[in-house]
Order: C-alpha cells, then structure tokens, then sequence
C-alpha cells in the first residue's frame, strides 16, 4: 500500500509487541490491512528473493507454518507469514511486501500455502504474477482449476498417508500443471507439521527447489536422520554448465572429535577454484558410536550425493572421497569394502591409520581401541585395518603424507603393500612436515601438495568408469 497522496511507500508499523522469538532478525505483527498482520524476515545486506507464507484453516502466522522459517532464511530468502481473512486479504498483503523499499527483497516472489492456504497460494498464482508456488498438504476443493501461467513453477508436498485429502488428486492435479513437480512423503498424514524425522527428506527436496540454479556455498544440507538426527554437511557449487566432478570431504580429529569445518578448511579453496563441487561432512563420533557407523555415514553421504547429482550438478560416476587422520583410515578402509550405491572413483587420504596392529601395546591407542570397537579383538582390528584389504581392485588412491608425522613409518607400510599387489596408486610426501594440513599451512614449501591433489583428482576423475 502507498501512503496516500505521498507516492511512497510508508515504513512498516506494529501493532503490539513487535519483538520475535522464533528467528532472530524477524518483526511480529506488522499492520499490512486492518485488522490484519504479518510477521516479516529481510535482513540488511544483499536483497533477498521474498517467500509468503500462508497457513492453512487452523493456527497462525506464528503456527503450524512455524519451521518452515528457518528452512527459508537459509536458503537465503526473506519471509513473510501473514494472518488473513480471505484472498483478497492475502492480495493485499503482496502489496504492501512489494512496495518499493518498505523491505530489503528482490521482485522474485513464491507463494507457500499450507491446507487450505495452498488453494489460496495456487489461486493468487494465477493473476498476481509470482515465480512459484509450493504447496503443504493441500487441502483442493472441488473444481480447482489448474490453469497456472507456464512461467510459475510449482512444488506439490503430500503425505501418501493423507486420509484427508486424496494423495492421488493432488498428484493429478499436479500432473496437469505445466511447470510442477510432485514430491510424495512416504507414509505422512495431512498436517507437515506432524510429520516424522524419519519423512523430513521433504525438506531437502523444499530446499533445493527454492536454491534453483543458485551455485557457490550451500550450508546445514541434511544427508542422513540415524536415530532421527540430522547429520549435516556443506556444499560447494562451481557457476558454470557442468555437470562437475564431486569430492566428498570426512575431517580427522582421532574418530572422537571435529566437524565439517575442523581440519580441513585449507583444501576447499583449491577444489573450489579448479572446478570441483566439494562436500564437506559431519558424521557421528566415538565413543557414542563405533567405527561400522562412521562407515554407514560416510557410504550415506556419498549416497546422498550420487541420488541428487541434479540439485548440485554433479557427474554420480566421478566422485571421489577425502579423509585425512582418523578419516583419512575410514575412507581407506570404505575403498577396500563393497559398496552398493556408493561407489566412488578416486580415493584420497591424508596420513591415515592403515594397520591398528602397530598401536596395539600402545596405552593411548589401546584407550582408544575400546571407544572405537564393541569388541577390540585381534581379529576386529585387522577387520578394520586396510592394510590387510588391499588389492588391486581398489579404486586409484593418493596417499598424501608429510615425514615428520609419527604416523609416516604406518603409511610407508601401506604404501608397500599397495605395491605388492599392483594397486592403482600415487604417494605425495612433504619433507619433515607433521601430522595435520592445518600445520602446514604458513610454509610455503610444504603448499605444493594442493596444486598436486587437484591435477590428480582432474587426472583420474577425467578416465573414471562409472
């Protein structure tokens, strides 16, 4: 709404208490229409691409539609959650958004409508010139037209377990729009906002189709729920056609400890730069898990990488695993296992564990071993040694080590091994460089091991076989 007879577009105005305590940054009840309010999300810097939200018959603009808040402040869009009496009232609401300069957002505009807001969210989509439209278990009266505009793309979520509104019909209804993708949820009944962290994949899926073509650093993506948890990692996406060789990153920190940023931020530059979409991970430590559940988190991101090669603009059959220290072990070891679904092609470790048999008599290992281990046998640790699995069926490996680690005279025994059985190998040293690429950051000498991984990686991946 303009002012009237000012041709400017009046601050936004609070009625009551304009403090938010569910993202911080947000304003509660701004007056868009008497009596009606909306709570607002556009924070300074860059405009953001503006999403309106639009609950459904039961709650508010502060219920029901609650999580879906911080999902969109990190893809990078403005929010609006508006209370309403009708569509006209919504209508509204797009007006007062869009007036130039009342908030920090771009003219790129969705709609988000929950239950009987989807109706509302697809009817708008038809006259008030939105970019797109997602809908929430929709709630589809009798006789809704599907007759978008083809420019408008839209996103359908619905439980399959709906016993409130035929899955089916809205599937249909989807089908016979020109730009929609139908997203079903395994088993979830009508309110999203009861559904279970075991059919939370939706929200993956919301993400991506917000992010479109979006590329750069794309943070927090969920790749895997164990127990109902989310395990998170980061992703860069090179601008450019693609699609582009994928390499998943697993940080050190002794099995126990770290993050996806910890350890190894000094290669992401280096990949990044050369062309490489890279995927930096969180996976579960000891000693709250073993060893097996670091693998299965490591082979579920690689998973979740391969199933969604089109969000990221990945090639699924040139990928390849980064570990170093403890990790360094864990993706040593994954390249000697089968690995349905998960296959890679390229395998780097940085100063890994390769033979737990060295540290048996040693106290701090031996500590360790029972973190690691239910049963720290003899026979589980040469199980989980890739040492004793090396073949020439491995995928190509790059070993890459500095001298003045304790653990170099453990990969000089690896190395050996590889050779005796004619695996596809190549060993980079740093002269006297310790243990951890953090330490050999400052020394110049020592950088030459970055431009050297990236022409290997380039190499290798090039004449990968899927």
């Amino acid at each position: 709404m303009l002012s009237v007879g000012s041709g400017v577009c009046t601050p936004p105005r609070a009625r009551g208490p304009e403090e938010n305590f569910i993202q911080p940054g947000a304003r509660s009840n701004l007056i868009y229409k008497q009596p009606y309010v909306l709570d607002a999300y556009a924070p300074p810097g860059d405009p953001r691409p503006a999403a309106v939200i639009i609950h459904g018959s039961e709650g508010t603009k502060s219920t029901y539609v609650d999580q879906l808040f911080p999902l969109l402040s990190k893809s990078g869009y403005a929010w609006f959650s508006v209370d309403y009496g009708g569509l006209q009232d919504v209508r509204a609401a797009l007006d007062y958004i869009r007036c130039p300069g009342r908030f920090n957002v771009t003219r790129h505009m969705v709609l988000i409508g929950e239950g009987v807001g989807a109706t509302i969210a697809l009817d708008l989509a038809r006259s008030a010139h939105v970019d797109g439209v997602i809908t929430l278990g929709a709630r589809l009266p009798p006789g809704q037209q599907a007759d978008i505009p083809r420019t408008t793309k839209v996103l359908m979520i619905q439980g399959t377990g709906d016993q409130e509104v035929s899955p089916a019909k809205v599937e249909d209804f989807c089908r016979h729009i020109p730009q929609c993708s139908w997203y079903p949820v395994a088993g979830a009944i009508h309110d999203f906002e009861n559904w279970h962290p075991d059919q939370w994949d939706w929200k993956e899926e919301f993400r991506a189709w917000l992010r479109g073509d979006l590329r750069g650093l794309w943070k927090d993506i969920p790749y895997s729920r164990p127990g109902g948890r989310p395990l998170l990692m980061d992703a860069y996406v090179p601008r450019g056609k693609g699609p582009f060789p994928a390499v998943i990153i697993a940080h050190g920190g002794g099995w126990e400890a770290g993050d996806k940023i910890t350890y190894v931020t000094p290669i992401f530059g280096p990949l990044a730069r050369a062309g490489f979409a890279w995927f930096s991970i969180d996976y579960r430590l000891t000693p709250y898990v073993h060893v097996p559940d670091q693998l299965e988190d490591i082979r579920n991101a690689v998973r979740f990488v391969r199933q969604h090669a089109d969000w990221f603009h990945v090639d699924p059959n040139r990928v390849a695993l980064v570990g170093e220290s403890a990790s360094g072990h864990l993706v040593a070891q994954l390249a000697s296992m089968p690995c349905p679904g998960c296959k890679v092609q390229a395998v780097v470790s940085f100063y890994g564990v390769y033979n737990f048999g060295r540290w048996k008599k040693d106290p701090d290992f031996k500590r360790m071993f029972h973190r690691m281990f239910a049963d720290p046998d003899d026979p589980t640790l040469r199980e989980y040694s890739p040492l004793f699995h090396a073949s020439a069926n491995l995928p190509p490996m790059l070993i890459i080590q500095g001298t003045g680690d304790e653990l170099y005279p453990g990969t000089e025994e690896y190395i050996k091994r590889l050779d005796q059985v004619h695996a596809h190998h190549k060993v980079i040293l740093l002269s006297k460089a310790p243990h951890g690429m953090e330490n050999w950051e400052g020394h110049p000498g020592w950088m030459f091991y970055k431009k050297a991984m990236v022409d290997w990686l380039e190499k290798t991946l090039a004449h990968s076989q899927p």
